[in-house]
Formats: C-alpha cells, structure tokens, sequence
C-alpha cells in the first residue's frame, strides 16, 4: 500500500512539473526521468477547404528515457481530413519535433475536428493527446452564418449585412493581423454605408482603420489591421462592427480574436 501511495504521489508531481496544458499524461514509465509527454497545438489550428496546414507535434522525454516512440495521428470520431504522416515512429536518436501535415478537401464540412494524437513507447504504458482543428472557408475566413442581423430595410433586396470571420483571429503580442469584413447588399441596396471598428468593451486592440465609408461603388470587402502591443493582455477579445446606412436601420455583429503569445 506504501509503495502504491509514493508511485502515486511521485506521479502528480510529475506531470506537475510537465505539463503545459497542451500536454498528454505521462507515457512509458511513472519513474522519474523515465517516461514522456507528447505536446499539441494549444488553439485550434485553421484550415481552409482544399487546403494544407503544418503542425508541430512534439515528443518531451524524461532524461533517461531512450525508447523508440510510435505516434499514431487520427480523428477521434468521424472523417474529413487526412494527415500525413498518419503513423510515424520517432526513435531514440531523433529530434522531438514531428512535422505533420493536414489537409481539408475542397469539400470537406466546415466547423470544428478533434484530432487524437496517441504515443505507444517499445514498452510501458501509451499516452493520448488531443487538439483542435477548424476547417474553414477558402474566402478570407468568413461564410454566411457570420451575418449580422439585416441592416438598411426589411423589403427584399433593400437591406444589407455586414459579414466577419467565422472563427477566432490569432494576433501575437506585438504584431498585425488583417481580416476582412465584407458588407453583403440587397440587389437593391445602392446607399453608402458607414463601418465602426471597436472593442464590445475594455481596451487593449487597436484597429486600422476604426472607421470606413464603404460606398455604394465600392467592393464589399475591407481590410482591417488590427494591432496587438507587446504588453497586450493575452486572452479573448470581443470586437463590435457596427454598419450604419443614409438611411434606414444599423445593424451590428460582433467577432473574437485572440491575442497569444509571440
């Protein structure tokens, strides 16, 4: 009973020590040194229809474990998108870093896929890990379930809606990221219609610009930088779009974008 109470005790302290939040529990052994984590993306990783994206998955060792490491990369329920290498085995001698591929195919269903990513060392006990990711459209990241509410007119074809990304934006500490917002009009819709850019509350983003006239002439997507200073907090950020028209209704909708680490 003693020596099952300190295996246990060593083992929490342990995946203490380790884990990121990204991290799987402890494979191979539950001795010190002996064992290993295998760490995933930490957000969600974003790919468009018909495209390609590279992970890095990555295998943390214990100072004495030398065991060659089979890792098996596969969606926890369902299909859609593939990855390659789907099996691969890192051997004692190699570097962590695994780079894996995963692709999206054209018709693949946009939303969220769970990928499972499990390590079965020579010997001892396998590990699990899991990560997330979002297949989105190939249009600059928005699609039609992002509308705001009809804006303009209730008539048909005299309103308009204002349309952001889908999913959350990851900005990094000290750096600009652009998105596009796009206005969708009515085949009627022919007034000016004024876009404010803002935080929904607080500060700690700023947009360029905040403010834009998209005319009835112009094309429906604007670009929007948006800046997040070195000391920004890191976390969720909601962000308001407010469309105001000559005349008629506003209408607004809002987006998240999250500020990460560089």
């Amino acid at each position: 009973m003693k020596n099952v109470i300190a295996i246990t005790i060593m083992l929490t302290l342990v995946l203490a020590a380790v884990s990121r939040g990204a991290d799987s529990p402890k494979g191979g052994s539950v001795v010190k040194g002996e064992g290993f984590n295998i760490a995933v993306p930490t957000f969600a990783t974003e790919v468009k229809q018909g495209e390609t994206q590279n992970v890095t998955i990555k295998l943390e060792r214990g100072d004495s474990f030398k065991q060659d490491v089979k890792l098996q990369i596969k969606l926890s329920k369902g299909e859609g998108i593939t990855f390659d290498p789907a099996k691969v085995t890192v051997k004692a001698s190699d570097k962590p870093d695994v780079q894996i591929k995963i692709t999206a195919p054209k018709d693949a269903a946009l939303g969220g896929y769970i990928v499972s990513v499990t390590g079965t060392p020579t010997t001892g006990e396998p590990t699990s890990v899991e990560f997330k990711v979002n297949v989105i459209a190939p249009d600059a990241g928005y699609t039609i379930k992002s509308d705001s509410p009809k804006g303009g007119s209730t008539l048909k074809g005299e309103g308009f809606k204002i349309a952001v990304p889908t999913f959350d934006t990851k900005i990094k500490q000290g750096e600009v990221q652009s998105v596009t917002i796009s206005l969708e009009r009515g085949d009627s819709f022919k007034q000016d219609v004024t876009l404010q850019i803002k935080l929904s509350k607080g500060e700690g983003l700023t947009f360029d610009p905040a403010k834009v006239i998209v005319k009835a002439s112009d094309k429906s997507d604007v670009q929007i930088k948006i800046t997040a200073p070195k000391d920004a907090a890191l976390g969720e950020y909601n962000i308001s779009v407010t469309g105001t028209p000559t005349t008629g209704e506003p209408t607004s909708v809002e987006f998240n974008v999250k500020v990460v680490t560089p």
